[in-house]
Parts: structure tokens; C-alpha cells; sequence
């Protein structure tokens, strides 16, 4: 390279050397003033991308410590409360035991009775003022008899539906469907009551419980809540979501009957559990497990009928109806529609329509043959029926990142102690008999308030643990997340002290360079 007053290479390298040496400086100052390694992708997209997720993840389980930690201080308190009954019930069979002897007159069974009743007072007093957060817990909660048109467990439903006392106030109706081209599934009020429905997606929830276009593995249960309809289904690994689940029309027609294939029109109030019950009991034609009702359809090769079913009864456009069991009139023509009637059981008399057949055209082509139409008329009913306010005060608890039911979320059951649920509402010691009564339904109730402390006791426990392990594994993911993004002081002051004598290296060397110059100047002058 040649020496040149015009071009300082020297200088040029050194000014390098400065700006390169600034900017780590600069990336090193950044850095232990945030106390962060990693501020951008560019810098390292994995590590951004875990930790940022690790991150999240924590802030979740940090949330879910906290509802473990809610739910064993409730737990704690209901147990207390528990307690204070089972003294109270102690207390109680003493005072029968008293009066259930002879020695005693009316006057002081009468007295004994009096702190009895008192007792009865303050067992439903603490029960139903038992409270967290303003949450009753030993108060109880409606309890329903559950009736279904269709046995849930073909449809991948777990267990009976469960309903939410505040929304589900009386006796109604339901109807679900499912739809596996949308994945949506949806619950509907069908009991004549406000036409009510909730559709839920479901296409999220399972990919996020099961994977992308899977099903649920052995052993996973999804909550499905339709919080408008206070309906709750539990889906597990037999539901298929490439199976829809809904009522459906088929027709299995021979060979001679030309019919164009029409649908049923179920009424306004869909098909209540009467109507289905009336189906149940027929002979033939309906099958209970799946909610399709089979009508044989006959041809003579003039006229083509639905055959005789017993129970069921037909009205053919603006005929009369029909005799129970009997054929239906001729079908033949055009724009046929066939109301289908069955007969209602005892108690009830008379008959339900079970929906309108719209048969389309129908011609007779050949000789005798037969077939038939399949109708969906009872899948996916649902009956709530009011039974008391008896039933356990269900709490769902989150302790997880996901929405896997018993994996996410924990439920907890505390069950109604009351005088009601512990059956010792109506009773007295005023008599001996009475006494006596009272002396066996209190060891029931003593023996079903101990079951309650046992459950709530274990739920503690089992909550408790749900709080220790989330501890550890928070603990191991922060320690993850902080190698991933935390900045190593130690490291990093080490390279700022580096980088800051090589920027005084660079400095003292572009000072030399700007002086190179003058040097060749000073030998011309000499020159």
C-alpha cells in the first residue's frame, strides 16, 4: 500500500474500530440497565420465542397458585363449619337418648325438646351462613332427575349433563346437535318455555386440548359450557368430531317405489320426553339408544303406504288420522305430507305428534316391494326436572394452563348439610317414639356429615399438593425463562470492560493516524 498524504488508511481503520467498539457499548449498557440478553428476534429468535412463552406460561401457573391457595383457606373454613355440626349433632343425640328413656315425663321432654329445636335452628344457621367470598358452600344447590331421549355415552358425553340452579330454575327441556362441518355444537331450550340456544366452536378446544384436526386421547375430558343455557356437557375420547350428532332423515326405498327422498318437520317444541317415552315402548320402529324411529313403507304396485307399527297412527294430507296401528292412506301423488302420530302412555291419554313426513313425489313403478324411512326424532334430548335443593355446591378450580377437565381444572363437591339434606329437619324428641325416630336418622346424619368431612378433607389435601407442585414447576420454568432472556452481569461487565479499553486503544490509535500526515509533511519540508 502506498504512503499517501491524500488517503489516511490508518485513520480510516481506527474510526472503525471507535464506531464498532461504541456500539458494543452502547449493546452492553442496554443490557445491564435492563437487566435483559435478549431485546429483539434478530438477536436470537429462539430464545425470545421460549422464554416470551415460558413467560406466559408462569404468569398462568402463578394464577392457578394463587386459586389452589383460594381453594384450600375455603376448604379450611367449610371443614370449621363441618365441625361445629358434627358437635351440634352430638349434642342432638344426647337430648334423644334423654327422651327416648321412660324415667321422663311430657313436661321434661318437652324442655329437652325445646334445646332440640334450638339445635335444629343453629344446624341450619351455620350450614346456610357458611360462606367465601360470598360463595354459600354448605347451603346446597338444586338438584335435578336428569332424563334423555338418547344414551349420552354414544355421543362421547360422559356423564349426565349438569346445570347451573341459577339459570335452570324449574323443570325444562334440551335439545343438543353437533355439526362436524362447522365443529360447532349447540344446546337449545325445546320445552315450550322462551326459544332459547348457545353455539359453541369447538374447533379451538380441541386442537388445544387434543392437537390439530385430533380427537380427545383416552383418559381426556373436555368441559363444554353453555353459560347462557346454564348447560354444561363433559365430552370425552368417543366423541368424534367428524361424526355429526343430530336428528336425522334417511330412506331405504325398494326397488319399485319412486319416491323423491323429503324430511321431517318436528313441532314447535321438538319432541318432549313424553313423546319419546311413548316411542320407547313401542314394539318395533324405535330405537331408544340412537332416537331413530324406522316406519316400514310397503308398495302393491298401485298404492305405496307406511306399514302398521303399533303405537304409532298417520294423517296423509287432509285425511283423518288413522287408527293406532294401522297403514298409512295411499302416498301416491305429488307433495305428500304424512303427520306421525304416537300413542301417549299411561297416565296420559291421547296421542303427540311426533313431526310431518313431507314425502315428496311418490309413484309405484312395479310390482310388490317394500322399504322404509328412518326418522330422527328423539336424539339429544335433554330433561331437567326439578328435584330439591339438596344437591353438593360444585366449585371448578383452574389450576392449570389449559382446558383439559381433571389436567386444567380441579372440581370440588361440598356437599348440603342442612337439616333437609342430613334428613333431621322434621324431627322432635317431645315423645318417646319421636325420641326414638330421632335417635336412628341422627346416626344417618352423623355418618353422612362424617363422609362430608372425610371428602372435604381429602379435596384439602389433594389442593394443597396441586399448590406444591405448581410451586416447582413455576420455579423451573423461571429458572428457564431467565437463562433464556436474563442477562449474565458477571459476563456482561466483564465484555463492557473489554470493549471499553479497545475503545481507548481505537481512540489513541486514530489520534496517532491523524498525526501520519503531518509526518510526511514535515519530510517534504525537510526534502
Amino acid at each position: 500500500m502506498p504512503v499517501s498524504i491524500v488517503a489516511n488508511a490508518s485513520a480510516n481503520y481506527a474510526q472503525v474500530g471507535v464506531r464498532m467498539r461504541n456500539d458494543l457499548l452502547g449493546v452492553n449498557t442496554q443490557k445491564l440497565t435492563s437487566g435483559l440478553r435478549v431485546f429483539s428476534a434478530q438477536e436470537d429468535a429462539a430464545a425470545l420465542a421460549i422464554g416470551t412463552g415460558l413467560k406466559i406460561e408462569n404468569a398462568a401457573l402463578k394464577t392457578a397458585m394463587v386459586n389452589a391457595a383460594g381453594g384450600v383457606s375455603m376448604l379450611q373454613i367449610a371443614d370449621g363449619a363441618l365441625s361445629q355440626i358434627s358437635d351440634m349433632l352430638t349434642r342432638m343425640q344426647v337430648l334423644a337418648g334423654q327422651a327416648s328413656s321412660g324415667h321422663l315425663d311430657a313436661g321434661a321432654r318437652a324442655i329437652v325438646n325445646t334445646e332440640f329445636a334450638s339445635l335444629q335452628a343453629e344446624v341450619d344457621r351455620v350450614a346456610r351462613g357458611t360462606e367465601f367470598n360470598g360463595i354459600k358452600m354448605l347451603a346446597g344447590s338444586k338438584a335435578f332427575t336428569v332424563g334423555a331421549a338418547a344414551d349420552f355415552t354414544l355421543d362421547g358425553i360422559v356423564s349426565p349433563p349438569r346445570f347451573d340452579q341459577t339459570i335452570v330454575t324449574g323443570s325444562q327441556l334440551f335439545r343438543y346437535s353437533y355439526s362436524a362441518t362447522t365443529e360447532q355444537l349447540t344446546v337449545r331450550r325445546v320445552d315450550g318455555g322462551v326459544a332459547t340456544s348457545q353455539t359453541i366452536d369447538l374447533t379451538a378446544l380441541l386442537d388445544s386440548a387434543a392437537g390439530a384436526g385430533q380427537n380427545l386421547k383416552p383418559g381426556q375430558l373436555l368441559d363444554v359450557s353453555f353459560a347462557t343455557m346454564g348447560v354444561s356437557l363433559t365430552l370425552n375420547s368417543t366423541f368424534n368430531r367428524a361424526t355429526n350428532l343430530a336428528p336425522t332423515n334417511t330412506l331405504a326405498a325398494g326397488p319399485s317405489i319412486g319416491m323423491v327422498n323429503g324430511g321431517l318437520t318436528l313441532p314447535v317444541n321438538n319432541q318432549p320426553l313424553t313423546t319419546v317415552g311413548a316411542l320407547g315402548g313401542l314394539a318395533s320402529g324405535y330405537n331408544t339408544n340412537t332416537g331413530v324411529l324406522t316406519l316400514p313403507l310397503v308398495t302393491n304396485g298401485v298404492t305405496v303406504t307406511l306399514g302398521a307399527v303399533a303405537g304409532i297412527s298417520y294423517r296423509v294430507n287432509a285425511g283423518v288420522q288413522g287408527a293406532s296401528g294401522a297403514a298409512s292412506a295411499n302416498l301416491v301423488g305429488a307433495s305428500n305430507t304424512v303427520q306421525i302420530y304416537a300413542d301417549v302412555p299411561s297416565p296420559g291419554t291421547g296421542t303427540v305428534l311426533v313431526g310431518t313426513w313431507t314425502t315428496g313425489a311418490v309413484s309405484a313403478l312395479g310390482g310388490t316391494t317394500s322399504g322404509s324411512i328412518q326418522l330422527g326424532v328423539g336424539d339429544g334430548m335433554i330433561g331437567a326436572t326439578y328435584t330439591n335443593d339438596n344437591a353438593a355446591t360444585r366449585l371448578t378450580y383452574k389450576v392449570g394452563t389449559g382446558i383439559v377437565s381433571g389436567q386444567d381444572t380441579v372440581v370440588l363437591d361440598l356437599p348440603a348439610t342442612t337439616t333437609s339434606a342430613l334428613a333431621i329437619n322434621l324431627l322432635n324428641v317431645s315423645t318417646q317414639t319421636g325420641a326414638n325416630t330421632a335417635i336412628d336418622a341422627l346416626k344417618a346424619a352423623v355418618d353422612k356429615l362424617n363422609e362430608a368431612r372425610s371428602a372435604v378433607g381429602a379435596q384439602q389435601l389433594r389442593l394443597e399438593q396441586v399448590g406444591r407442585n405448581l410451586g416447582v414447576v413455576t420455579e423451573n420454568n423461571e429458572a428457564a425463562r431467565s437463562a433464556l432472556l436474563d442477562v449474565d452481569v458477571a459476563a456482561e461487565i466483564t465484555d463492557y470492560t473489554n470493549n471499553q479499553t479497545m475503545l481507548q486503544a481505537s481512540l489513541g490509535m486514530l489520534q496517532k493516524a491523524n498525526q501520519f500526515p503531518q509526518f510526511l509533511l514535515e519530510l517534504l519540508r525537510n526534502g
